[in-house]
């Protein structure tokens, strides 16, 4: 038989810790998990040192960068963490370095090196270091590459001659394999898992804009997807093209849809130069169609420019448009995957902190005090 009077001291106990819960400070009650999630982190300053330092290459998330540095006769990639300022090294190669991408999916680097002249050697690496593709004796003058936005082992490389004849091979790093396609421009990227796009120009006459089309590289099939366009590149969920109604501009930034609908637009001026129109550094962050990019604060000719660059946010989704700096020089710019942060300068040796508008030197200047 039950005692009531033991069950009314029992509930008289619980309701005193659920009071004395209740009364706690908000700050008590937070989970460790949420407070790790509101303790915001700060990027430490000056972790990379300029004797040894090349350039950074970009994110391989929202706290880790890939650095390239010379050391004793070899060129040696890193990782960083920009919060602790911890690195490690993951390879190396002879010092015949020319260039560095990391994939979509943050997990492989390519590294283009070039041992002999007019020839190339493409290696592909995981994030540990291991050696998942290489091709020897590219014969190159010129190399580029472009990786496939649909399929994390695929990307497209052209080869250039001296002549600027060309070849454009499709590279399986799963299959390791590297094998040519039969594609009339050499300026290409991926549409889908088995289409490219390009620029089809007009090799008679001179222009600043050709229509854009999509070539499917099992059947040769060709699909015009824009009828003149500046400049195109196509990110996960859109397709950006360039292109200006009149001759002389203004010029409208397009977002076009997988299915072909027009997502947003934007219109600005654009600085001309000698033959064609300045297209300004800029960034899309996956996920949150926020496109970060430069714009001209007056018009003119890039080759005579004294004036200042704004940077943008344009949120393809909605439509917004910010201005996070007003007076910033023209330089190359990558954001994290997360978009609080994105890397900025020629070497993207600084930081900018978009949800505070700082930027933060990573590179600690030679002879500076430890």
């Amino acid at each position: 038989m039950i005692n009531n009077k033991k069950v009314s001291v029992l509930i008289c106990f619980l309701l005193s810790i659920l009071w004395l819960s209740a009364c706690q400070p908000e700050e008590t009650q937070t989970s460790p998990s949420e407070k790790e999630k509101t303790e915001k982190k700060e990027i430490v300053a000056e972790i990379l040192t300029s004797d040894s330092f090349v350039e950074n290459i970009g994110w391989l998330s929202d706290s880790e960068i890939l650095t390239v540095q010379n050391e004793d006769g070899q060129t040696s990639f890193y990782i960083y963490n920009l919060y602790d300022g911890s690195n490690m090294k993951i390879y190396e190669i002879p010092s015949s370095y020319v260039s560095a991408s990391i994939s979509p999916d943050k997990e492989k680097i390519l590294i283009h090196s070039a041992p002999v002249s007019y020839s190339a050697q493409v290696t592909i690496i995981d994030r540990g270091g291991e050696v998942l593709f290489q091709e020897e004796d590219v014969p190159s003058y010129e190399l580029t590459h472009s990786w496939s936005k649909f399929d994390d082992n695929a990307l497209l490389m052209t080869s250039f001659s001296e002549d600027w004849s060309f070849q454009v091979f499709r590279i399986d790093v799963e299959k390791g394999i590297m094998d040519p396609i039969d594609v009339e421009q050499p300026f290409v990227q991926w549409h889908s898992d088995s289409s490219v796009l390009f620029q089809d120009w007009n090799t008679d006459e001179i222009s600043v804009s050709a229509p854009l089309l999509s070539q499917n590289i099992v059947d040769g099939g060709k699909e015009m997807i824009v009828d003149s366009s500046v400049h195109f590149n196509q990110f996960d969920d859109s397709l950006l093209s360039i292109f200006s109604r009149e001759e002389e501009g203004p010029f409208t930034y397009q977002f076009i849809t997988s299915s072909g609908e027009i997502q947003a637009e934007f219109t600005v001026d654009l600085l001309s130069r000698y033959s064609d129109w300045l297209i300004p550094y800029y960034d899309m962050i996956g996920g949150k169609g926020h496109l970060i990019t430069f714009k001209a604060n007056e018009p003119g000719s890039f080759d005579t420019y004294t004036g200042t660059f704004s940077l943008m946010k344009w949120d393809t989704v909605s439509g917004k448009e910010d201005v996070l700096f007003d007076d910033l020089p023209l330089e190359p710019i990558q954001c994290s995957p997360n978009g609080e942060y994105c890397l900025y300068g020629n070497q993207l040796e600084k930081v900018i902190v978009l949800t505070n508008s700082n930027i933060i030197q990573l590179l600690k200047e030679e002879g500076a005090d430890m």
